[in-house]
């Protein structure tokens, strides 16, 4: 089944560190000792959204007496599959997965499974073992039609892609549906993880050199916010304004470059409430037992650009600290 949560779902009270309200690092436990025990798989510990939802995730953890476990992986599938199998010899209660395709983390999932522990996945599709998901595709279309909207039916566009992220590739799926029906010019590139800002930036830099200035209809876009840092540095060094930039997930950083006239738009995807759900999802799963069925979450992105930011902003000032 499908559980569709809107737009309007409130945000989760903000703790003080994406890993735990106790201020714990990666790889440390939070909180006293609880009945039961969350053990976290991040992809990148250090990005904005993974913080943002691992926050929304704790919170309802913790307000449920669990403890928190988090092991930042650094984008490795492998390393991502050896966590998953190290929390289920530990005997936790369930493991959050973010961002990782459940097509890569089968050796994890087999373990879990074997020690009879459920799986929730952030945003990285459904798979044996895997009692919650959320879905990418409403914030990657939400991305890609406003592109569309902005730059029309020509000009030339430079996408950066991340195919061994699950989002990042619905993302794209979305973006790619939606210019196939344009006549616009598009140049893929693959970002390299870790090393996304500087990536970009060389993406950038090469792809300026053969689109001058003045001579065309030119936007950028990335399947999420981080390349984007590298992106707009590029385009300073060269002094470069007549690029559009597009984005999704919406990070402080990217939120607050659509409000200083850097980026055209970004879609914030809510992460923490998103983080939130899938906790408070498990924890239904678990008291449901064997009547469990997996589901798929879904809860709107929200674009933001210049019409709506200063708005955005004040409606939502914890997503720009």
């Amino acid at each position: 089944m499908k559980r569709i949560l809107g737009g309007a779902v409130a945000l989760v009270a903000a703790v003080a560190l994406a890993a735990c309200s106790s201020g714990a690092t990666p790889g440390e436990t939070t909180g006293d000792d609880g009945e039961k025990t969350l053990g976290i798989v991040a992809y990148i510990g250090n990005n904005a959204i993974n913080q943002q939802a691992i926050r929304g995730a704790t919170t309802v953890a913790e307000e449920n007496g669990w403890t928190v476990k988090v092991t930042d992986t650094q984008g490795s599938a492998d390393e991502a599959n050896a966590t998953m199998s190290s929390y289920a010899n530990q005997g936790v209660d369930g493991i959050l997965v973010l961002v990782f395709a459940s097509t890569a983390i089968g050796q994890g999932l087999q373990a879990a499974k074997a020690a009879g522990v459920p799986v929730i996945s952030w945003g990285g599709g459904e798979a044996d073992g895997i009692v919650a998901t959320t879905s990418n595709e409403a914030v990657g279309k939400a991305s890609a039609d406003a592109l569309v909207e902005e730059m029309g039916d020509e000009g030339d566009l430079l996408a950066l892609t991340f195919h061994p992220g699950k989002l990042c590739l619905d993302h794209q799926n979305e973006f790619d549906a939606a210019v196939a029906e344009t006549e616009l010019d598009i140049t893929y590139n693959e970002v390299v993880v870790p090393g996304q800002q500087q990536s970009a930036t060389n993406f950038t830099a090469a792809w300026l050199t053969n689109h001058p200035e003045g001579q065309g209809n030119y936007g950028i876009w990335t399947c999420w916010d981080e390349p984007m840092e590298g992106i707009t540095a590029a385009l300073k060094q060269a002094g470069r304004t007549d690029v559009k930039t597009f984005s999704t997930n919406g990070s402080a950083p990217g939120i607050l470059d659509v409000q200083s006239g850097e980026v055209t738009s970004v879609v914030w995807q809510p992460s923490e409430d998103e983080g939130a759900a899938l906790m408070e999802t498990l924890i239904e799963a678990i008291e449901a037992g064997d009547s469990w069925e997996p589901e798929v979450l879904k809860i709107d992105g929200v674009v933001v650009d210049a019409s709506n930011v200063d708005d955005f902003i004040a409606e939502h000032p914890d997503a720009v600290q």
